[in-house]
C-alpha cells in the first residue's frame, strides 16, 4: 500500500526552514522595534529610570536635573529647631549646608541610558522598563558647615560665670546681680544634631555646661558705704539707702583703707588694745578696759581690713572730719544702732569722694572722758543687755583687738 507524505529528513528541513523564517521575521521585527525605540529616546533618558522617586524617562539631562531639584526642595526648606530652656534658634536644612548631589546622580542615570546595550533596550521595549535604574538621592550635610553653624550659636550664647558684686564707680552703691555661666558643648551638640538629621528629626536640644555663681545678689541685701572726704556712712537695704550717719575717718597720715571689705566681728563694750605702742601710741596704756576713757566707746565693729573698725566715741566734735588713726568713729548712740542693725558678713564699701578735711587740734586716741559721763549713750537700757557676740550663721569667733 502506497503512502503519501514527505520523507522524515525532508520534513525536518521544512520545519527548520519555517522556524528560521519565523525567527528571522521576529528578529527583524524586534530589531526594527528596538531601532525605533533607540531613535525615540536618542539624547534622552530611557524609561524605567528614576532618581529620588522621580521618573526621568524621556527627559533630557538638563530637564532631569530640574525635576529632581524641584522634588527635593521641600526637604531643603525644612526647618530645624534648636532649643535651650525657653530660647530657640530656627534654621533651614539649606542654611545648615544641606545638599543633594543632583548633578552626579542624574548624570549617572543619563550615562546608563546612553550606554545601554541593544539587548538592554530590546528587553526594555519588549518586557517593560519598571525599576531598570532606580536610585535614591541622599541629603548630605558638610561637617564644616554644621560646625560653623554651632560656632555661630556659641558666639552669642557662651558667657562667663559672674558672682554678684557691688559697683561703686560713681561713689554710690549699685548691686550687680550674679550671672550664670554657660558654654555650648560643641561635640555633644554636634552628635545630637547629626543623629537627628540621620533619622529625620527636626528638633535638637543644645548640650550646655552651666556654671552657678558662688556669690548671689541676696548676699548684698545690706551694704555699708563709707564716703571718705564727705565723711558719711550709709546703710543700704535692698539696694536703697535706709540710714546715714556723720562719722570721722582717718587723717591723711593714717588713712582709712578703701575698697570692699566686710564685717568680721561685733564687739560689745570692747577692750582697747594699743595698736602702735612703739609709735603714735607710745604715750598710751597697752590696753584700756571698757568704761570711761575707752577710745572704742561702747561698741566696736571690726572690718576685714587690718586693725580697722567702726567704733563709738565721745569726741563728737571730730565727726565730719579726717581725725582718726584709720578707724571710723561714730557717736556712741549711733554705733549702738548700727551694731543692732547689721550682721557679721555685711559688705563694707570704702571710697574717697571729696578732698580730706584733716583735724589735728584735739581728741587724740584714746579720748579721755569724765568719769560720770555716760559711756554708751543709752542710759539704763544697755545695762540690761549682757555682753554678746552677734553674727550671721551663729556669730563669729572673737578676735584680739589690735
Amino acid at each position: 500500500m502506497r503512502r503519501f507524505g514527505l520523507p522524515g529528513e525532508q520534513l525536518r528541513r521544512w520545519i527548520f526552514a519555517a522556524l528560521f523564517v519565523i525567527g528571522t521575521v521576529a528578529s527583524a521585527t524586534v530589531a526594527y522595534a528596538t531601532y525605533d525605540y533607540s531613535k525615540q529616546y536618542r539624547g534622552k533618558i530611557l524609561p524605567g529610570t528614576s532618581v529620588a522617586g522621580v521618573d526621568l524617562g524621556g527627559m533630557t539631562l538638563d530637564d532631569a536635573k530640574v525635576a529632581v531639584r524641584r522634588a527635593i526642595e521641600p526637604e531643603l526648606r525644612q526647618t530645624i529647631v534648636f532649643r535651650y530652656k525657653e530660647r530657640t534658634w530656627r534654621v533651614s536644612a539649606r542654611q545648615l549646608g544641606a545638599r543633594g548631589d543632583v548633578t552626579e546622580t542624574v548624570s549617572d542615570a543619563a550615562f546608563a541610558s546612553r550606554e545601554a546595550s541593544f539587548w538592554d533596550k530590546a528587553r526594555l521595549r519588549m518586557l517593560g522598563s519598571h525599576g531598570w535604574f532606580d536610585r535614591p538621592l541622599a541629603i548630605s550635610y558638610p561637617r564644616r558647615a554644621l560646625h560653623g553653624f554651632l560656632e555661630g550659636i556659641a558666639a552669642g550664647f557662651d558667657r562667663p560665670v559672674r558672682d554678684a558684686t557691688v559697683d561703686y564707680s560713681t561713689g554710690w552703691v549699685k548691686v550687680v546681680p550674679e550671672q550664670e555661666g554657660r558654654e555650648l558643648m560643641r561635640k555633644e551638640t554636634y552628635r545630637r544634631l547629626t543623629r537627628a538629621l540621620d533619622v529625620g528629626l527636626t528638633e535638637v536640644r543644645l548640650a550646655v555646661d552651666a556654671q552657678k555663681a558662688k556669690v548671689k545678689e541676696d548676699e548684698f541685701d545690706q551694704v555699708l558705704l563709707l564716703r571718705i572726704g564727705e565723711n558719711k556712712l550709709y546703710l543700704y537695704e535692698d539696694g536703697k539707702i535706709a540710714h546715714k550717719w556723720t562719722v570721722a575717718t582717718g587723717q591723711p597720715e593714717y588713712p582709712t583703707p578703701t575698697g570692699i571689705y566686710e564685717v568680721t566681728e561685733k564687739r560689745y563694750m570692747p577692750t582697747w588694745v594699743n595698736p602702735d605702742p612703739e609709735g603714735w601710741g607710745a604715750s598710751m596704756p597697752l590696753s584700756i578696759p571698757p568704761g570711761p576713757g575707752n577710745p572704742l566707746g561702747v561698741r566696736a565693729i571690726n572690718w576685714s581690713a587690718e586693725a580697722i573698725r567702726f567704733h563709738g566715741t565721745s569726741a563728737t566734735y571730730s565727726l565730719g572730719y579726717n581725725a582718726s588713726h584709720g578707724c571710723v568713729r561714730m557717736a556712741n548712740e549711733e554705733v549702738i544702732k548700727l551694731y543692732d542693725m547689721i550682721d557679721v558678713g555685711t559688705p563694707i564699701v570704702s571710697t574717697i569722694v571729696a578732698p580730706l578735711k584733716p583735724m589735728y587740734v584735739s581728741a587724740p586716741d584714746p579720748t579721755v572722758v569724765e568719769e560720770d559721763a555716760p559711756t554708751d549713750g543709752s542710759s539704763e537700757a544697755d545695762e540690761d543687755n549682757p555682753p554678746r557676740e552677734e553674727g550671721r550663721k551663729g556669730g563669729s569667733e572673737r578676735k584680739k583687738d589690735r
